[in-house]
């Protein structure tokens, strides 16, 4: 993987402590896209979540 980029277990710890961080939140769906660019591979994710009411 070229600078900057993580790898997959690395992205999915950052989303683990992410939702971690915000206690009661309910995660309706996680999304791990990979491009490929001139670099090599490029990691995202995306976390749908909602906060339940107060």
């Amino acid at each position: 993987m070229g600078p900057g980029q993580d790898s997959v277990p690395a992205l999915l710890r950052r989303i683990a402590d992410s939702i971690e961080q915000r206690p009661g939140i309910e995660v309706q769906d996680v999304v791990v896209q990979n491009e490929i660019t001139a670099d090599g591979d490029w990691w995202s994710a995306t976390v749908y979540f909602h906060e339940p009411s107060p």
